[in-house]
C-alpha cells in the first residue's frame, strides 16, 4: 500500500445515504437497472438493519400493513428474487434471472423512507423520488398517515412523473430541508 495514501472514514449510515443518492440519480437518468438496483439493495440492506436497532421498519417487513393482502406474495417474491442473484453466485453460478427491474423502484423508496426515519430530513434526492413514488403508486400503498410525505405528496402533484428531465432539474434546484 502506497504510504500516505488517502483514507476516509465514514459511518454505515453516511455510506447508505450515499449509496441511495447515487442509485436514485441513476433510476432518474436511465441508467442500468441492474445497476441502479444493486446500489439500492445494498443500501436498503444497510438502512434495514440500522433502523431495527432504532425502532424503524422497513415496508416490506411492515407489508401486512400497506401492502394490499392480493399483492403480499408477489410482492415479496420480486423483491428478494433479484437481491439474492445479485448477490450470490456461489450455488448457481450459471443461473438465470428474469429481472423485474420495476422492484428497484421500491428498493429505492423504502430505503428512503428509512433514511428519512433516522436522519429526520429529507436530501434532493429523497424528496425527488418520494414525490414521484407517492404520486406514482397511489394504489399500491397508503402513505395517509405518514405526516412527513405531506408536502412531498402536495409537490409530487405539479410534476408529470413520466418526464424525469424535469424531475432531475427540479432535483437539482430542490432547496432543502423539505
Amino acid at each position: 500500500m502506497e504510504q500516505g495514501a488517502p483514507f476516509e472514514t465514514i459511518t454505515k449510515l453516511e455510506a447508505a445515504e450515499r449509496q441511495l443518492r447515487v442509485a436514485i440519480r441513476m433510476f432518474f437518468e436511465r441508467r442500468d437497472m441492474i445497476a441502479v438496483h444493486t446500489l439500492a439493495a445494498a443500501a436498503q440492506g444497510v438502512l434495514r438493519d440500522l433502523g431495527r436497532r432504532r425502532g424503524f421498519v422497513s415496508l416490506f417487513e411492515e407489508e401486512s400493513a400497506r401492502i394490499i393482502p392480493e399483492k403480499r406474495d408477489e410482492f415479496v417474491r420480486l423483491f428478494r428474487d433479484a437481491q439474492n442473484f445479485f448477490k450470490h453466485a456461489d450455488k448457481d453460478p450459471d443461473a438465470k434471472l428474469e429481472f423485474y427491474a420495476d422492484a428497484t423502484k421500491f428498493y429505492l423508496m423504502d430505503a428512503a423512507r428509512l433514511l428519512v426515519s433516522m436522519t429526520g430530513r429529507h436530501n434532493a434526492e429523497t424528496a425527488a423520488l418520494t414525490g414521484f413514488f407517492v404520486w406514482k403508486y397511489p394504489n399500491i400503498f397508503n402513505f395517509d398517515d405518514i405526516p412527513e410525505l405531506q408536502r412531498v405528496k402536495e409537490l409530487a402533484a405539479k410534476i408529470n412523473t413520466d418526464d424525469f428531465e424535469t424531475i432531475l432539474f427540479c432535483m437539482d434546484r430542490l432547496k432543502l430541508p423539505v
